[in-house]
C-alpha cells in the first residue's frame, strides 16, 4: 500500500490539513522575518525573489501577499530598494491569524463556521456538535499558541 502523498498532488494530506495558500503564506512571512544582511538589511524582499528562493508560484504568492497586506500583516514599499516587509512582531502574529486571513475561520465541521449558515437539518438536536465544538476550540488554542517566531526557531 502506497502511503506517500506527493507534494504537488491534487490529493489532500488528510481530513485536517493546512491549504497550500496557508503553507505559502507561512513561507512568505518567514522569508520576510528572517534576518538579512547587505542590501536586504531592512528585511524588504520582492515576491519574485521569495518565489524563486522557495520554488513556489510567483502569481499565487503575489495573491497571498495582497491578502496579507490588506490585513495589515505586511506592507509593500515601492522604489529601487522596495519590496515587502513584515508589519507585526514575530511574537504578535500567530498561525490562527494567518489561517483566518487567508482561508477564513477555523472550523472542523461546517456548522461551526460563523460565516456559514448551518445547512444541517439536525443542528437543533445534534448529539456530536457540542463535542466537535470543544475539539474545534482545542485546535484553535493550539494554533493560536504557535507564533511566527515558532516557525523561525524551528528551522
Amino acid at each position: 500500500m502506497n502511503t506517500t502523498c506527493p507534494y504537488n498532488s491534487k490529493q489532500r494530506s488528510g481530513a485536517l490539513h493546512l491549504t497550500q495558500k496557508v503553507d505559502y503564506g507561512i513561507i512568505l512571512l518567514t522569508a520576510l522575518a528572517r534576518p538579512r544582511s547587505g542590501a536586504q538589511v531592512k528585511n524588504q524582499l520582492s515576491i519574485k525573489k521569495i518565489a524563486e528562493e522557495n520554488n513556489v508560484s510567483f502569481l499565487f504568492l503575489q495573491k497571498i501577499a495582497g491578502l496579507l497586506q490588506k490585513a495589515g500583516i505586511i506592507k509593500a514599499e515601492r522604489g529601487k530598494f522596495g519590496g515587502y516587509k513584515l508589519m507585526k512582531e514575530l511574537k504578535d502574529l500567530n498561525l490562527g491569524q494567518i489561517i483566518e486571513t487567508l482561508e477564513g475561520p477555523i472550523a472542523i465541521v461546517p456548522c461551526l463556521n460563523p460565516r456559514c449558515k448551518p445547512a444541517c437539518k439536525r443542528i437543533g438536536h445534534c448529539t456530536v456538535r457540542p463535542s466537535m465544538s470543544k475539539i474545534n476550540n482545542e485546535i484553535q488554542n493550539v494554533i493560536t499558541g504557535k507564533t511566527l517566531d515558532y516557525f523561525i526557531r524551528s528551522t
